[in-house]
């Protein structure tokens, strides 16, 4: 049988090597989920003409951090760090880009 094939400690390090994994997709969903209501602030103030250094702060802040475990999570998540990043740098720069 196989499981007579697998060393006593390796079936236990594949489980917490899962579960690692799942721990680091579900932060990477919560940051995910914290950047995407961050830049909806940041649109809000953009909008309303003024824009609060604690949500361009927090922006800051989120936009570093782990990768996801999951591939295409981890692809989204670079996607939406990388608007972030943008954004960012927009307002550093005083660039202000009109909606076409």
């Amino acid at each position: 049988p196989l499981a007579a094939a697998v060393p006593p400690g390796l079936s236990l390090l594949a489980l917490q090597e899962t579960g690692a994994a799942a721990e680091r997709d579900a932060r990477a969903r919560a940051r995910g989920a914290a950047l995407i209501a961050t830049l909806a602030a940041l649109q809000t103030g953009l909008l309303r003409g003024s824009v609060d250094s604690a949500v361009t702060a927090r922006l800051a802040a989120l936009s570093e951090g782990e990768a996801a475990a999951d591939p295409a999570l981890a692809a989204l998540l670079a996607d939406i760090t990388l608007r972030a990043r943008v954004e960012l740098a927009r307002l550093r720069h005083g660039i202000d880009v009109a909606p076409e």
